[in-house]
């Protein structure tokens, strides 16, 4: 009786385990697939999107297009060979033509996210509430930690996308977005820096925009450093969606 009783005790921690499991994966799902990049893009690192594809292997010719053409062509003859007697004759040809189309970094950003959801390897973060949807390989490191309660600082060595109200100006010749992160009276703050090469100027007019004007939208790159000081999380952008 021991031995059952320890057994069942066993299989129930293991279903209650797997359960959970499954439960806050689908619940990651749910809230990245409806987190996936729409709308204008307003900033797309090239050379970040490629090198990222890369890593993926996400190949630079990946989207086989292939079309098909029908051609009918007929031919009747009505004459005298019967009473009311008629000779046709119908041809049908079909032709199937395939090619490798090249990916653009706009179609490639796309591929990158199904591939990086397909992974599990980028960490959500809402920056309004200051909530974040780990990976599961984040929530395993940080095990006894609410999500809730997980700093964005604590993001290593993955990718994030993170969405919120930013702000925008000019830094030189630099466009710098800030966004406030979570709702607690501290002044943390997310800064995303973008070179200006890459800034899709007409999409994104950044001079319309007031240095205290806020606009939503979602970034998806690497977190590059934390300075405690100024309360800065600086990311290093690879696409910008408004």
């Amino acid at each position: 009786m021991v031995v059952w009783l320890l057994t069942a005790v066993c299989v129930a921690v293991v279903a209650q385990y797997v359960v959970a499991r499954w439960v806050a994966a689908r619940r990651r799902r749910r809230v990245r697939d409806g987190r996936m990049f729409s709308g204008m893009c307003i900033y797309l690192h090239e050379t970040r999107v490629e090198g990222v594809a890369d890593i993926l292997g996400i190949p630079k010719a990946d989207v086989n297009v292939s079309h098909e053409t029908s051609v009918s062509t007929g031919f009747g003859l009505f004459g005298r060979f019967t009473v009311g007697g008629r000779a046709e004759r119908d041809t049908n040809t079909q032709t199937r033509r395939e090619y490798w189309e090249p990916n653009t970094p706009m179609k490639t950003i796309r591929l990158i996210m199904d591939r990086l959801r397909a992974r599990d390897m980028v960490v959500d973060a809402d920056l309004a509430t200051g909530q974040l949807f780990l990976t599961a390989a984040l929530a395993d490191e940080l095990r006894g930690t609410e999500a809730r309660g997980t700093p964005l600082t604590a993001v290593r060595g993955t990718y994030v996308s993170v969405s919120g109200l930013f702000t925008v100006r000019r830094d030189g010749e630099d466009v710098v977005l800030r966004a406030r992160y979570g709702t607690g009276g501290s002044r943390a703050q997310v800064k995303i820096t973008c070179e200006p090469s890459w800034v899709r100027e007409e999409e994104f007019r950044v001079d319309r925009y007031s240095a205290d004007e806020e606009f939503p939208a979602t970034c998806l790159g690497r977190v590059r450093a934390w300075n405690a000081t100024t309360g800065e999380l600086t990311l290093d952008p690879i696409s910008v969606f408004q």
